[in-house]
């Protein structure tokens, strides 16, 4: 995991204006218009640039900030899986369920998309054969009744 305050040649602690102050600095110096056609100064604006966008914002630094700790911590290298398995870590708090996503299409189409089942609301419903009818919602938005 890169470290922005590093990139940025500030203190774990700097206030905003520091931040802004290191970041206007930096980015005058690397700017590819300064530094047309080099490589390196334009990588290392794109550096400064992620820095600058992670620290300037508190909800993002504050993340930032726990991430960071957590892995020096855990004593983690800087290697490849070790940034993938970062990146993948806020997803994992939130597990992607199937059934839920069967669920949400069940209340909202009217039936199980595996059995093709019409739920419970649509079966009382004995005038709605197709739970996909959509015949009320244009008797009660364009006054339109269905003969």
């Amino acid at each position: 995991m890169k470290n922005y305050y590093e990139i940025l040649g500030i203190r774990k602690d700097a206030s905003t204006e520091e931040i802004k102050k290191a970041y206007r600095k930096l980015a005058r110096k690397y700017h590819p218009d300064v530094n047309p056609g080099n490589k390196e100064a334009e990588e290392k604006f794109k550096q400064i640039n992620e820095a600058y966008n992670n620290l300037i914002d508190e909800s993002k630094r504050k993340t930032y900030d726990e991430k960071y700790d957590n892995i020096n911590r855990s004593g983690a290298t800087q290697t490849g899986a070790t940034q993938k398995r970062d990146y993948q870590t806020p997803q994992d708090a939130h597990k992607f369920d199937m059934e839920d996503v069967e669920r949400t299409f069940e209340r909202f189409f009217g039936f199980n998309p595996k059995t093709k089942d019409a739920n419970i609301k649509t079966k009382k419903d004995n005038k709605k054969k197709n739970p996909l009818d959509a015949t009320d919602i244009f008797e009660r938005y364009f006054g339109v009744k269905k003969k």
